[in-house]
């Protein structure tokens, strides 16, 4: 009889269990329409944000956040070589203009925000990325 006792809350629970895993399988069937999508749909309509379902950036990636006058990490020189990919990122506390020197590369800085520049460094030289309006230099650009 104490068994008995013992296993009624596990059966119970099981049951219970059972029961909600049916419901679920209805609710996650597709629809035939839905079924007929191609499976790289989703994929290609994700947003262009940094999503975990955007594949990893493949270059160099340099970040960069501007608090008042403070650049950080402090500006110093990034060694890219000829063709590779540069992403750049900039979080700034405040509006302003990230521009690439050489490149003529620009975006809006939006307060809080992260502003990103991505291109192929074709150009072999030594370029100043810095913020316009403030003038603050964020990093040099060494291409060879």
């Amino acid at each position: 009889m104490f068994r008995a006792r013992a296993l009624a809350p596990v059966l119970a629970l099981s049951l219970l269990a059972a029961a909600c895993g049916g419901e679920e399988e209805k609710e996650a069937a597709p629809s035939p329409a839905a079924s007929s999508a191609p499976a790289s749909e989703p994929a290609a309509s994700a947003p262009a944000t940094g999503t975990p379902e955007e594949p990893a950036f493949d270059g160099t990636l340099i970040k960069v956040a501007v608090n008042g006058s403070k650049v950080a990490p402090r500006p110093s020189t990034h060694k890219i070589a000829k063709g590779g990919k540069v992403r750049i990122e900039v979080t700034s506390d405040k509006a302003d203009e990230l521009h690439v020197h050489g490149y003529d590369r620009t975006a809006a800085l939006k307060a809080g925000e992260t502003a990103v520049v991505e291109f192929t460094a074709d150009q072999s030289g030594r370029f100043e990325v810095e913020t316009h309006d403030s003038g603050l230099l964020l990093f040099n650009l060494e291409v060879s």
